[in-house]
């Protein structure tokens, strides 16, 4: 009997022993930490390392918890939600905006940033030759100028065959003739006055005066047009809110909150992989303005002052912006805990201060 019991009480321990050893703490685990490079919140050096905003304050909340870690890049939005959304990241750092339809197929820590988008502009507005002449073909205006040359050229012919019935003066010789009438045609319509006195006799100041007010309707004309489609050339290119995007080609990112907020608006929008595509498109005038998250937008133009850009307008359509993790995960309340400890710390406002010049 005693055997048995000394034999029962040694499993007993040995099962308590077992029964009381402490389970894997899940923030010790080597977790796989998506990123996505959008400065200033992710951004790679040269030598392959990461840096920004988010992965500074993600650093620290992986000291904090004692969490280690290793990063995979991702390309685009999509890509790097999908990767959150099935597990294959356990968690995403970058400026990921909240929205409902993201909760559905994954979770959220807490807001470490408050943004909202804007728009970017090519500041650039001057009208080029190449311009005016596409916008004076489109109205119909080229036409009515070709026609315009057309009768400064008939009116040559005309004054020259007045001129040398009227005036025994004026030359004989047809190429002499014709050079003389133009060059006087082409001086009242540029002008509005020549140095040529005309013919003696009433015929001959009829023609003279026929001639001026022909000159001075032509040269009229011809400022009238091009000055105006130069102001409507302006006018189109004009955007300083989203009330301006209507009928305009708009830059977007594939993916993002921008992309689906410009769907719902009814914007004319072409997509891009990421945003310096579509500050590309912008410098070239294949769109005429980017809608995206007002920080990327103001941070890119600072980075980059040899290009014209500008952001217009109030920012629109507040966001936060947060770190994702896939559903259930059992690392969102201790990373919640370390970003509400950071910002009490006054970390946070120390990186904002940091990155963005204001507390």
């Amino acid at each position: 009997m005693t055997v048995l019991a000394s034999f029962f009480a040694l499993a007993c321990a040995l099962t308590g022993a077992a029964t009381a050893q402490p389970s894997p703490d899940p923030r010790c685990s080597d977790l796989i930490v998506g990123v996505l490079v959008q400065a200033p919140f992710v951004e790679k050096t040269p030598s392959g390392e990461y840096t920004g905003f988010a992965i500074e304050l993600w650093e620290e909340i992986a000291r904090r918890t004692q969490t280690t870690f290793t990063y995979r890049e991702y390309s685009t939005v999509p890509q790097i939600l999908d990767a959150v959304s099935t597990s294959a990241v356990d968690l995403a750092v970058t400026d990921l905006t909240v929205t409902g339809e993201r909760l559905e197929r994954m979770e959220f820590c807490q807001p470490f940033y408050h943004s909202g988008l804007t728009i970017m502009i090519n500041e650039d507005r001057r009208v080029s030759f190449t311009r005016l002449l596409d916008s004076l073909r489109s109205s119909g205006s080229l036409e009515l100028a070709g026609i315009a040359c057309a009768a400064i050229l008939a009116l040559t012919v005309v004054v020259t065959v007045a001129l040398r019935r009227l005036n025994p003066a004026f030359s004989k010789h047809w190429h002499h003739g014709l050079a003389e009438s133009f060059y006087h045609v082409v001086s009242v319509a540029m002008t509005g006055k020549t140095s040529y006195k005309g013919t003696v006799g009433p015929l001959g100041r009829i023609v003279a005066a026929i001639w001026i007010l022909c000159g001075v309707a032509v040269v009229a004309y011809i400022t009238s047009t091009v000055t105006s489609e130069m102001t409507a050339n302006k006018l189109r290119d004009a955007i300083s809110g989203p009330g301006d995007l209507a009928g305009k080609n708009v830059g977007v990112v594939r993916g993002t909150t921008s992309a689906d907020y410009s769907k719902t608006q009814g914007w004319q929008t072409l997509g891009f992989d990421h945003l310096g595509l579509a500050v590309d498109a912008l410098v070239a005038r294949e769109i005429q303005a980017i809608v995206f998250d007002a920080p990327a937008l103001q941070f890119y133009d600072h980075a980059h002052p040899e290009l014209p850009l500008a952001e217009v307008g109030p920012i629109f359509d507040p966001s936060r912006y947060a770190f994702a993790l896939p559903a259930g995960s059992p690392h969102r309340i201790p990373f919640n805990v370390a970003l509400l400890q950071l910002e009490e710390a006054g970390v946070g406002a120390k990186l904002r201060a940091q990155y963005f010049g204001t507390q």
